[in-house]
């Protein structure tokens, strides 16, 4: 289950931060200098952040039953070790080639759009590899977020 890591005012300022870095990245004057700050991976982590913190509105809470009563119903229905082969595969997938693209620095637009939907399929994954892997990205999660709510001042 995805925990409420970051509030929702914090998961806004990550969001806004991300856009205001990719729009400073395409910016022909600063492009030298975010690239040396690496921006690129500043943004995913931003946007990962984001979508985590959306759970701290309605919408999320609700989109958080409903990935968790369908995960709990496929793992149910299938055995748990279908139920792993069917939701923590490509979950695990998405972790793989997110974590791969900001370590050998080829952020794309699909690793922004892999780190929104980061948080939500972690919460997939079952057993102790999925609590493991939710241990991490909420510690990453919650740290960044803090670190963008103390810049902004928002709680």
């Amino acid at each position: 289950m995805i925990e409420t890591a970051v509030s929702a005012a914090a998961g806004g300022a990550c969001a806004g931060s991300a856009v205001l870095l990719y729009v400073a990245e395409k910016l022909p004057g600063l492009s030298r200098f975010t690239d040396r700050l690496h921006t690129d991976r500043i943004q995913a982590v931003l946007i990962a952040t984001a979508s985590a913190a959306m759970v701290a509105t309605p919408a999320g809470a609700w989109w958080n039953e409903t990935v968790n009563g369908l995960n709990s119903w496929a793992v149910g229905s299938v055995g748990e070790w279908t139920g792993l082969i069917v939701t923590g595969l490509p979950a695990l997938g998405v972790i793989l080639v997110f974590t791969n693209d900001l370590i050998t620095r080829r952020v794309e637009h699909r690793t922004r759009i892999l780190g929104a939907v980061l948080p939500v399929l972690a919460s997939t994954i079952p057993g102790p590899v999925g609590s493991g892997v939710q241990s991490v990205l909420a510690w990453v999660v919650t740290k960044v977020g803090m670190l963008v709510a103390g810049a902004f001042g928002v709680a």
